[in-house]
């Protein structure tokens, strides 16, 4: 697949250069720039949780969550609450920050809780406790309404799905010193390939083999298939309305929507370089439709240019809830991995996200039966897909929520 170094104009640079240059005509350049939160540079309460987390022994649980709020999660979703007891820490689900129709089973939403298991877990060992994880058993959830767009909806209630136990005389791992360091990197990632010995070590850290499987795409034609049916999903994604409309509820595109949410995504975690964010930033709110066409463009001219490594995380069962929650971990882990080498990851999940909604809607598999033929994936179920690399810009971190607001009275 022939490499773009430079996606700006795949995404009409001169429509929105020219809409800039409007806005410098009109006047008031400066003061509107301010507004549009072009100037920010990602410090104050929105971001201090980067920094709020230390790792440091006599911390108390809080550190422990503090930790777990660095976490991936999908859209930046933030998906959890805790309880904090004396010798453990309950994870609950919030069915409040579903993704709706782009996460109809709440998959996604359990691996970004599975995600956040981790990071306390492993802050934990560096604190100085032996954590020992307890998954919730059972099947996911159907979201079949969702709050956001149901009049009068309410959201259910929050569900317990882990408990961290915690005892005295735990091991530090190297993996913690990289939980404040993590970030999803978007952007165009170089022609330097990482080694196959790194992803030996990657596959290593699977700790579940019976349930879960990290394949990777390393042959030329495995890469295109991969490429060839996340294009195809990105491109059903962007034509189903309502999977737009839930999706959309997550971008936080103004410095007020930053302040007053502390979650979801914004321009500058997009990944499309200096200029262009700068650019974007200064035009009106694209309409849900033209954001999405643009991630379509991105997609095949960023994220899929000069042949990246790509690789899925294949459960037996996509719908466990145990192994989505392992799925979750194991993705953390490998982000922990990764980022203290220097190398970049970010989720392409377009695929699974198409083959939860062809289901939903009671269609065939038609999704699911074509990646798993043309990988040959046999039992394996994909419920995670991403890529990696060697970034060419630093991730940025998004914005997150204190450890204080997401802590339940028990």
């Amino acid at each position: 697949m022939k490499r773009i170094t430079d996606m700006e104009p795949r995404i009409s640079r001169r429509r929105l250069l020219g809409g800039v240059a409007t806005l410098a005509v009109a006047g008031g350049m400066g003061w509107y720039a301010a507004g549009r939160g072009v100037f920010d540079d990602r410090r104050g309460a929105p971001f201090a949780p980067w920094a709020a987390f230390r790792g440091e022994r006599g911390g108390g649980l809080i550190e422990l969550v503090r930790a777990a709020v660095l976490a991936a999660s999908p859209h930046n979703t933030q998906p959890w609450l805790f309880e904090l007891h004396e010798d453990r820490i309950d994870v609950l689900s919030d069915p409040s920050r579903s993704l709706g129709d782009m996460d109809p089973f709440g998959r996604e939403m359990h691996i970004g809780l599975g995600c956040a298991i981790e990071n306390l877990a492993l802050a934990a060992g560096s604190m100085g406790w032996a954590a020992r994880v307890e998954l919730g058993a059972g099947r996911l959830p159907l979201f079949e309404a969702q709050p956001a767009r149901v009049a009068g909806s309410a959201a259910a209630p929050p569900t317990r799905v882990a408990t961290v136990r915690l005892e005295p005389g735990g091991a530090a791992s190297p993996l913690a010193r990289a939980i404040a360091e993590r970030h999803t990197n978007r952007g165009l990632y170089g022609a330097q390939r990482v080694p196959a010995a790194a992803l030996r070590e990657l596959s290593s850290l699977n700790e579940d083999r019976a349930s879960l499987e990290i394949v990777w795409l390393e042959r030329p034609d495995q890469r295109e298939i991969f490429a060839a049916h996340t294009l195809r999903a990105t491109e059903i994604i962007a034509r189903d309305a309502s999977m737009i409309e839930d999706s959309d509820a997550w971008f936080r595109l103004t410095p007020e929507a930053v302040r007053a949410h502390r979650d979801g995504l914004t321009f500058d975690v997009m990944g499309l370089g200096p200029l262009l964010t700068t650019a974007v930033k200064l035009l009106p709110r694209p309409s849900p439709e033209r954001m999405h066409d643009d991630w379509l463009r991105v997609t095949r001219d960023v994220h899929l240019a000069g042949d990246p490594i790509t690789g899925v995380i294949a459960a037996r069962d996509r719908y466990d809830l145990d192994a989505t929650l392992r799925a979750g971990r194991l993705w953390q882990r490998m982000q922990l991995w990764a980022t203290a080498r220097g190398i970049a990851m970010q989720p392409l999940s377009q695929v699974p996200e198409v083959i939860d909604r062809e289901r939903q809607l009671g269609r065939a598999p038609a999704m699911e039966r074509s990646f798993a033929d043309a990988l040959r994936l046999g039992d394996w179920q994909p419920t995670m897909a991403f890529r990696l690399g060697h970034a060419e810009r630093a991730g940025v971190p998004g914005l997150r929520r204190a450890a204080e607001d997401v802590i339940r009275a028990s």
